[in-house]
């Protein structure tokens, strides 16, 4: 759908007496393809919950809290490389092919050669902080050789990102809840064999999560082979200049929001170490069930916001935000009802502890959720410079709170540190969408 009409159009229009059943039709039209996507992505999302949920109950029960927190810790390092490196282009992949403004064979190409730099980049220093001897600063308590293992994420997440970033752009929602049912039978499949099976402890769980990548990786690039993809490394400038400038502007602020969400774990890891970061990630992983609903809706969202017109996401997001707020507060008081039964049958009672800190987390999951919908809304307009500053915001509070309440209040003192900073980024995330819509934000048609 083009953005603009001919003048000769819009006055037909003006003139038309069924131009409002054609546009009511348009909408239903809209929403019901948006309904249907974001049915079969909570579909696939719920699936990977429930293998989630799984996964972390046998990492618990069979590695204990310190254990844990070694595994969730030895992949943190990588996931930031992975961030750093990653310079935004997977958003630029899902604008461009979601626009069609780029071709699907050069933005992969260019993906392939940004993702060589990145893991030549990466890998470069995980092997010279392993020669220097960093790691027992930065990440006390994990041993160096299980950090060096997981480093062979890297270049698999980073291959991954933009891949599947190409088929958001291109709307296969359905292939990717394909790919992502697919992706959580492997990771219990694997982690059983490897973890309970052959008792391979904290390696066999880490091997677990890069062989069921490695398979991801391989099917992934079947199906964007399909679409036209060719994964010959290529620099092209009408293609890195446009990818990389829209990637920059939202590299920044997906940095920062990767930060915003994670760096509490690094020094819950400093001043508490691997056990308190298990009993923490316990609450996080419980906390965070709440966004299945907005993560879904967020993620059609954003292609559909490129290839849509201002006065369409105009109507259609404060809606969809609405409703995703409505429902998320009455998940959570769900949660927080049956939140420590859960953790006691899920993760036995040695992560009794995580209950706290969760009710302490959920006011500001509830409005991150919502607030999503707004960012993706935002960035799929072409603005993911206005998440940045959001992101900024939010992280600068988020490190000045973690520093302050960790020491004093541990794992609470993070969920406090997070919520508080949850706050400010769903307040900062209204007004920005506010700024861009141009308009209230409105529970009805207009």
């Amino acid at each position: 759908m083009g953005r603009k009409i001919s003048e000769v159009q819009a006055i037909q229009q003006k003139t038309n007496p069924r131009r409002l059943f054609d546009l009511a039709r348009g909408d239903k039209l809209f929403q019901s393809e948006f309904v249907r996507r974001v049915g079969t992505t909570m579909l696939s999302q719920g699936a990977i919950l429930v293998v989630s949920m799984a996964i972390a109950a046998m990492t618990a029960r069979w590695l204990g809290p310190s254990g844990k927190g070694q595994f969730a810790m030895v992949f943190m390092a990588p996931a930031l490389m992975q961030m750093f490196f990653s310079v935004g282009l997977s958003p630029a992949n899902v604008y461009y092919a979601g626009s069609g403004r780029l071709p699907i064979r050069q933005l992969t190409e260019n993906s392939m050669a940004f993702v060589l730099i990145g893991t030549a980049a990466g890998l470069g220093l995980a092997l010279l902080g392993f020669l220097c001897d960093w790691y027992p600063v930065v990440l006390p308590g994990i041993s160096p050789s299980y950090i060096l293992l997981g480093m062979i994420a890297l270049p698999l997440g980073l291959c991954l990102i933009n891949l599947n970033a190409l088929l958001q752009g291109l709307q296969r929602i359905y292939t990717l809840n394909l790919l992502n049912i697919a992706g959580s039978l492997l990771s219990i499949s694997f982690m059983t064999a490897f973890l309970i099976l052959l008792k391979w402890g904290l390696p066999g769980a880490i091997l677990a999560s890069l062989s069921v990548q490695s398979v991801m990786l391989i099917l992934t690039a079947f199906f964007v082979h399909r679409e036209g993809g060719r994964f010959r490394p290529k620099w092209n400038a009408k293609v890195v200049t446009p990818t990389l400038g829209y990637g920059l502007k939202s590299y920044l602020g997906n940095l920062l929001q990767f930060f915003n969400y994670r760096f509490d774990m690094f020094i819950v890891n400093f001043f508490l170490g691997p056990a308190g970061v298990g009993i923490y990630g316990v609450s996080v992983v419980m906390a965070e069930l709440l966004w299945q609903l907005p993560n879904a809706v967020s993620f059609v969202i954003f292609p559909k916001s490129a290839n849509s017109s201002k006065e369409t996401m105009n109507r259609f997001t404060p809606r969809v935000f609405w409703t995703i707020l409505a429902i998320t507060l009455v998940g959570a008081g769900g949660l927080a009802l049956v939140g420590k039964t859960a953790i006691r049958i899920l993760f036995s009672n040695a992560f009794l502890d995580a209950y706290v800190p969760l009710l302490v987390l959920l006011p500001g999951v509830i409005l991150l959720g919502a607030g999503k919908v707004l960012t993706n809304d935002i960035a799929g307009r072409g603005y993911p410079q206005y998440n940045s500053i959001t992101s900024g915001a939010s992280l600068v509070i988020t490190i000045i709170l973690d520093l302050g309440f960790i020491p004093a209040m541990g794992v609470v003192g993070a969920a406090l540190a997070s919520t508080l900073s949850y706050v400010a980024h769903f307040i900062i995330s209204v007004w920005c969408y506010l700024h861009v819509a141009g308009q209230p934000c409105k529970t009805g048609a207009q």
